[in-house]
């Protein structure tokens, strides 16, 4: 049963709340103790506009209203079919952004490796020797460096031709060498000393300067 006076203090009771769907009062205060009485339960309730009471104090009216579940649950699924859109958007994003930078980085590897290694030709043209080329012209790709040394002594015991040459590092050049026929037939003799020769030393034999004429000379081992 709905109180008709303040259980406290026997006061008059002024509305506070009402049901929403009904509008029937579910809760009141005490005109003279401002003490509420018990609430009844009711699905809904809504604002109630203040009142005045007798000591010209304003109450201010609490609020009960709860939103409709249906407009409630709408809401909800609005939010989780937003956040569910917005999630597939970053998703497509990240997606075309990885698959262009792959598609970028294929097509470079593909254009590096369809693309000739020029060290690769370099080396290839560099050991090409033409057929047509006769034996004579043919040089060595890489040849070792020649030395020559100056004021060289050249002494021929008749069977083979023994050349010495100061250097700068102390120790003298020597190199035992067959004699140039030519350089026979110049000097008529197989026994000679030649001296203030100049010699170039070569992979397999040695040049030597006389007379300025040049002499090919190859070592014994050769």
């Amino acid at each position: 049963m709905p109180d008709k006076s303040c259980r406290t203090c026997g006061g008059e009771l002024l509305k506070w709340s009402t049901c929403s769907d009904c509008k029937k009062v579910v809760q009141k205060i005490c005109k003279g103790c401002s003490e509420k009485t018990v609430k009844e339960v009711h699905s809904h309730h809504i604002h109630l506009e203040p009142y005045i009471i007798t000591k010209q104090i304003l109450a201010t009216v609490q609020s009960f209203a709860e939103h409709n579940p249906k407009k409630k649950n709408e809401k909800h699924t609005k939010t989780i079919a937003i956040s569910i859109m917005i999630s597939g958007i970053i998703v497509l994003g990240i997606s075309l952004a990885n698959y262009a930078e792959f598609s970028t980085a294929f097509t470079q590897n593909d254009a590096k490796s369809s693309m000739p290694d020029k060290t690769t030709s370099t080396l290839i043209q560099d050991k090409i020797i033409p057929q047509d080329l006769s034996t004579q012209n043919i040089q060595t790709i890489q040849q070792e460096p020649d030395y020559t040394y100056n004021n060289c002594l050249g002494v021929s015991d008749g069977a083979h031709l023994t050349v010495t040459c100061p250097t700068a590092y102390g120790t003298p050049y020597k190199a035992v060498v067959k004699i140039p026929t030519e350089l026979i037939v110049q000097l008529e003799s197989y026994v000679f000393n030649l001296r203030e020769i100049s010699v170039t030393e070569h992979t397999d034999s040695i040049s030597i300067q006389y007379a300025k004429k040049m002499y090919e000379a190859k070592f014994i081992n050769s």
